[in-house]
């Protein structure tokens, strides 16, 4: 065989194997499995319980971590944060008895708990990959609250939604906005808001 034969015939094995490597080895145009995502928005409560409880405004942080388990399906451990600025005079806890400091004012919350995000609008982009999600959103866990007497020190919060998610052409990397209601809920009182919360995830 001469050398021009012999490099014909090298060449025939070796492009078709590495054509299918190639193939093998094509990535995801977008990313599903592991997760982590950051959170930053705000709360407006509707009506606060107790003495002087009007509506109050307020700043909502956190991360969540979670798992695709399928493309339209995601569960999640959340834990969040808020402050919320009351008016002055406010006090959720009016029996002396439980607040004997008689704390009013603005409160903190910490929020850590379990969600579960549904999917069931998906649109597609100009090449066929879906990357637009409208999902239905829904939350819950235990509360803790800060300074003693203005809420319930301790309690739990129930949360139900709407959204968006894009996932952008950096294929790991999704944003999104959701409004909520939120519900923080204790023996002493129950106070109900509105979140509006962007985010940004990060796909392992």
């Amino acid at each position: 065989m001469s050398r021009i034969g012999a490099l014909i015939l090298a060449v025939c094995i070796v492009l078709p194997a590495w054509a299918g490597a190639q193939s093998v080895t094509k990535l995801a145009d977008v990313e599903r499995g592991l997760w982590a995502a950051s959170h930053a928005g705000a709360v407006y409560y509707l009506d606060l319980p107790g003495e002087n409880g009007s509506s109050a405004l307020g700043s909502l942080i956190g991360i969540e971590v979670g798992y695709d388990l399928l493309d339209v399906l995601q569960i999640g451990l959340l834990a969040w944060g808020q402050s919320v600025g009351a008016p002055a005079d406010y006090r959720g806890i009016t029996d002396d008895d439980l607040d004997p400091r008689g704390a009013r004012g603005d409160f903190q919350t910490m929020m850590f708990g379990a969600g579960l995000r549904w999917a069931p609008i998906r649109l597609a982009d100009d090449n066929g990959i879906e990357r637009t999600f409208f999902f239905l959103r829904a939350a819950g866990g235990a509360t803790i609250s800060r300074p003693r007497g203005i809420l319930d020190e301790e309690g739990f919060f129930a949360l139900a939604g709407l959204g968006v998610e894009y996932f952008t052409h950096l294929r790991h990397f999704s944003v999104g906005v959701e409004v909520d209601w939120l519900g923080l809920l204790g023996e002493l009182g129950q106070a109900h808001a509105i979140t509006l919360l962007p985010h940004l995830k990060y796909t392992f």
